[in-house]
């Protein structure tokens, strides 16, 4: 009974929800950066691509899912960038076309980029599914048309980025808007929902020898109306070949800390241009008791020869 009521629940609010999330959530957020930051546009040795496919909340109908496509190609010291994605949560499907570019120039040890990017995307909230069970016939209800509802949105960011050899920080705000642009058709399924996120993020790479390497990364995500997001990971690569790590997140507001999952992550090149990495959270919050995790699964292309350089050997770290 508990199931179906959640089940319920998700059906009937998850097209606010999926809309007010104003982010993907990705637990492999180091191969993600590109949503999150265009300053990383070309912020690589060479191009890169990967396809992300994320199921949150295993077993829990109508939760959340997510596939990616994005690609990333330096052209001298400028770099440009996309990020294709599909959404969908209860009712709602999202898609979206995120197209990014950056300028990169030195600054000292480091090198600075400044990105921007553009997004348009398409909601549709389907209230003719035939999962949606009401106490009474759907088009009777005026909160539910019983028809399908779309809006297609525009929104704008920007991106600052500091690299080094070893490190790097990014601050970025993917939509400057703090409400989607409405291009056609509905406004008001936009709702006022779609926060504007900031995202600070920072990692470093150090070499431990017997051909190891560390890479702690950290990531924070802040907005006026919701808790500030923790995502923390420390990763490890072994002989270029094996990559594991262990991650934690958290939400806090008003002083106010709770732990939200844990995950573990590997991947392996399984060609010297091909990357599969495989990551699973564990909730431990009360949802967790009707679920059995989150899966998400990403696969990376690398073009070109590996032996260019150790810059280019990790570019999904850095």
């Amino acid at each position: 009974m508990k199931n179906w009521l959640i089940y319920a629940l998700f059906l009937i609010l998850c097209p606010a929800l999926g809309i007010s999330q104003g982010q993907p959530l990705y637990t492999q957020f180091f191969y993600n950066k590109l949503t999150y930051n265009s300053a990383f546009s070309g912020a690589v040795s060479s191009a890169e691509f990967n396809l992300i496919a994320r199921e949150q909340w295993l077993g829990l109908k109508g939760s959340p899912s997510i596939q990616s496509l994005q690609g990333n190609v330096p052209l001298r010291n400028i770099g440009i960038g996309g990020v294709l994605r599909r959404e969908a949560i209860g009712l709602t499907e999202h898609y979206s076309a995120n197209f990014s570019y950056a300028y990169h120039f030195p600054a000292g040890r480091y090198r600075i980029g400044i990105g921007i990017n553009a997004l348009i995307g398409n909601y549709v909230n389907d209230y003719s599914e035939p999962r949606l069970v009401t106490t009474r016939p759907v088009g009777l209800d005026p909160a539910l048309s019983g028809t399908t509802e779309k809006a297609t949105y525009f929104n704008a960011g920007f991106g600052l980025l500091l690299k080094g050899k070893d490190f790097f920080a990014g601050l970025s705000v993917p939509h400057i808007a703090p409400r989607h642009l409405a291009l056609k058709d509905e406004e008001e399924i936009l709702g006022g929902n779609s926060f504007r996120f900031w995202h600070l993020m920072a990692g470093y790479s150090f070499f431990t020898g017997n051909e190891i390497f560390l890479y702690p990364q950290l990531m924070l995500s802040y907005s006026e109306y919701v808790p500030l997001k923790i995502d923390f990971h420390f990763l490890a690569e072994f002989g270029e070949q094996f990559v594991s790590g262990i991650g934690f997140r958290t939400f806090s507001s008003t002083g106010n800390t709770q732990a939200k999952s844990i995950s573990a992550m590997a991947g392996l090149m399984i060609t010297e241009n091909w990357l599969m990495t495989l990551s699973y959270d564990f909730g431990l919050t009360p949802l967790s008791d009707h679920h059995n995790g989150s899966l998400e699964l990403g696969l990376m292309f690398y073009p070109g020869s590996r032996s260019v350089s150790r810059e280019y050997r990790s570019p999904r770290f850095f």
